[in-house]
């Protein structure tokens, strides 16, 4: 959540900008005390190694319980088992540690304050022994656990924990802030290069204007029956004129066998016969 570290300059800055001195003394203080160190899941895990390496277990408790009121009990209820095993797995090794750093107070304290709650789960049922053992590494119940293969795992089982839960936890409306305004960047630049698209398209004028027409006819070799249908159609409507010539030639004196007309001397003849 790098975004929360330029939330926090950016309030700052408002502060000042109204000399709000106090308060903004008062969120410095506050930001130095922050157990969540900003959501940053690498400072938290350090801050927990450096509470379990100066045996602080009033410290370590603290911290936890700031995690499971703020944070976890927010989770969804399928999600309480893990929190426990986190929860005994970092309090094994503060107590592991206090014993593989020679520290038999610390370990008889971690058991005078935790044995009212941890008396009663089984899994712990075998680890109040630890303060008289003297090679624990050596024993079949804590020999893992001092291992530095099952610290660093719990430690990454810890940072991805967390870091999902930083991930999908409901921010405040105010964290949004550069998320919408990337949004919002994002559409005016859509926006304005749609512009640019729709006037260049309107210099360019209307499609049909840029498109000449180009005649082309089809070569022989692609004639299809359509075409030769239009031809034979042709065809037809020229013997067709052809027949209403011939009809039209004999209903109008034009001799069908010599194919001419009458000569005026015929014509003489016939008039002077018919006069007699």
């Amino acid at each position: 959540m790098a975004h929360i570290q330029y939330m926090e300059e950016l309030i700052r800055e408002y502060l000042v900008f109204r000399g709000f001195a106090s308060t903004l003394k008062a969120f410095d203080q506050e930001l130095k005390s922050d157990k969540e160190k900003s959501f940053r899941v690498d400072k938290i895990i350090e801050q927990i190694m450096q509470l379990i390496s100066s045996h602080e277990l009033n410290g370590l408790r603290e911290l936890w319980g700031h995690f499971e009121n703020h944070l976890f009990n927010k989770l969804e209820s399928h999600f309480t088992p893990s929190v426990k095993k986190l929860e005994n797995a970092i309090l094994k090794l503060y107590v592991i540690h206090a014993v593989t750093n020679n520290k038999p107070d610390k370990v008889i304290d971690f058991f005078l304050k935790m044995t009212p709650e941890l008396q009663g789960q089984s899994e712990w049922k075998d680890w109040f022994v630890l303060p008289y053992i003297k090679n624990p590494e050596e024993n079949p119940t804590f020999a893992l656990h001092c291992t530095k293969q099952w610290q660093d795992s719990l430690m990454v089982s810890l940072h991805n924990f967390l870091a999902s839960v930083f991930q999908y936890m409901p921010l405040p409306t105010l964290l949004h802030y550069e998320e919408d305004a990337n949004r919002i960047a994002k559409l005016e630049q859509k926006n304005e290069s749609l512009k640019n698209r729709l006037a260049l398209l309107i210099d360019r004028g209307p499609p049909e204007a840029n498109v000449s027409p180009c005649p082309v006819d089809p070569p022989p070799h692609l004639l299809d029956d359509f075409y030769i249908i239009a031809q034979e159609s042709n065809v037809a409507d020229s013997q067709s004129k052809s027949l209403k010539n011939l009809i039209r030639n004999i209903g109008g004196g034009v001799s069908p066998v010599m194919g001419r007309r009458e000569g005026a001397a015929a014509v003489k003849k016939r008039t002077v016969t018919g006069n007699r």
